[in-house]
Parts: structure tokens; sequence; C-alpha cells
């Protein structure tokens, strides 16, 4: 008895999506650091007198979300021409807001040595 088994196509193969694959450095560690995060596109078409398109202002603007232990949210975004960049500075700015977070979180010192 012969059994059929459906065979991929190379090409199939290849052009197979793995899922994660495509997905910014700095976007991935902060999913994974606990932050929900958006991207959005905008473009502002700047036109002359005549209607014809002069400028392309391109922004991207990424925002995170997290839930903090003690039932507060935090909400951090950042917007930049690229993606590379949109990414990389919510990224900073998560760090800056776990640093404050941390500060905020720390007993205060009142004895002077």
């Amino acid at each position: 008895m012969m059994i059929a088994m459906a065979r991929t196509s190379p090409l199939a193969i290849r052009l197979r999506r793995e899922h994660g694959a495509v997905q910014h450095p700095d976007r991935r560690d902060l999913e994974r650091d606990g932050w929900r995060t958006t991207l959005d596109y905008r473009e502002n078409h700047v036109r002359g007198r005549d209607g014809l398109l002069r400028q392309l202002h391109v922004a991207w603007h990424a925002e995170a979300e997290q839930d903090l232990p003690d039932g507060r949210s935090v909400v951090i975004s950042a917007t930049a021409s690229s993606v590379d960049r949109v990414w990389s500075r919510l990224r900073m700015e998560a760090e800056l807001t776990d640093v404050r977070l941390r500060r905020r979180d720390e007993p205060v010192d009142s004895g002077a040595a």
C-alpha cells in the first residue's frame, strides 16, 4: 500500500514566513520585558498652491504600555522618521522609565554620615 505524501515545493519553503523573524530587536526586547507595543505610520503631504506635492514628511509613532505590580500603568511613546530610530528611542524611554520608577520606590536614606 502506497501513501501519498504532500510535497512542498522548494519555492514555498523559501517563501514561508517565520513568525517573529521580521520583528525589530528593540521591539522584541521591550515585549520580553513586559511592554505591550504599537506602531503607527503617518504622512504629512505638503502641497503647493497649484496642488502639486512638494514635500512628504514621514513619521513613525510607537507606543508602549506596561502594568506595574501595584496596579498602576505606565505609557511611553516616541516619534521618529524611521522604524529603527523609533524603536531605539522607545527602548531608551523605557529604560529611563524603569530607572525613574526604581528611584521612586527606593527608601529614602535620612541618616547623614
